[in-house]
C-alpha cells in the first residue's frame, strides 16, 4: 500500500464554504476508484486547534501504485490542478493501513509527522507502527489509521480518522476536518 497527500494552502480570507461545497458536489467521483483503499477529503480552517492556515489537503491510501498513477494522470487531478495549480504530491510506503466498516462517518483527522533516526531499525519501527495502528483502532473514536514512511526524506506520517474532534492535540500534530471519505473498489 501507498499513501499520498497534497496540501493546498489558501488565503486567510478564503471562504472555506467553497471547499466544503466542492467536496459535497465532487466527492462521490472517487467512490469505487480502482486501486484506492480510501480517500479522506481533509480541510483545515485557520484558527481552529491544530490549523495554522486554511487548507485543502486530501489524504489517500492506495492499494496499488497503478491506481495512484492513473488518478494523478486522470481527469480528477487535472481538474484540481486547473482550479488551484498543480500541487506537490507527497507519497510514502505504508507500514500500516486499516479502517473500520463505518470509516465514512469520520469528521476529523489528526496527522503526525516524525523523523526516522538513521540508527533506527526499520524492521523494528515497522512492527511498532503496526502495533500503534492496531492500538489506535481499539479506540471507539478512531475509524481508520495509517502509518507510512518516505524513504527519500525518512519522514514518518501517521494519520487517524476520527468520529469526534480529539480531546487533546499533541504538539506539532495537524488537525483537519473530514468533509467526506470515499472508498475505492474492493
Amino acid at each position: 500500500m501507498l499513501t499520498m497527500q497534497y496540501r493546498i494552502v489558501l488565503p486567510t480570507d478564503y471562504p472555506m464554504e467553497i471547499i466544503e461545497r466542492r467536496i459535497a458536489e465532487r466527492g462521490h467521483l472517487t467512490d469505487g476508484l480502482s486501486g484506492l483503499a480510501f480517500k479522506a477529503y481533509l480541510y483545515a480552517i485557520k484558527g481552529e486547534p491544530g490549523a495554522l492556515f486554511n487548507a485543502y489537503a486530501p489524504f489517500y491510501l492506495w492499494r496499488t501504485a497503478e491506481g495512484m498513477r492513473d488518478f494523478l494522470s486522470g481527469p480528477g487531478f487535472a481538474a484540481l490542478s486547473e482550479s488551484f495549480g498543480r500541487p506537490i504530491v507527497n507519497g510514502a510506503v505504508a507500514w500500516f493501513g486499516e479502517w473500520k466498516g463505518e470509516a465514512e462517518a469520520a469528521r476529523h483527522a489528526v496527522i503526525e509527522r516524525l523523523s526516522l533516526a538513521a540508527v533506527e531499525s526499520l524492521a523494528a519501527r515497522r512492527t511498532a507502527e503496526e502495533d500503534w495502528g492496531r492500538t489506535r483502532l481499539q479506540d471507539a473514536n478512531t475509524l481508520a489509521a495509517a502509518s507510512a514512511f518516505d524513504p527519500s526524506t525518512w519522514l514518518l506520517t501517521r494519520i487517524v480518522l476520527l468520529r469526534e474532534a480529539p480531546d487533546n492535540l499533541a504538539l506539532g500534530c495537524e488537525h483537519y476536518r473530514v468533509g467526506r471519505v470515499s472508498r475505492g473498489a474492493e
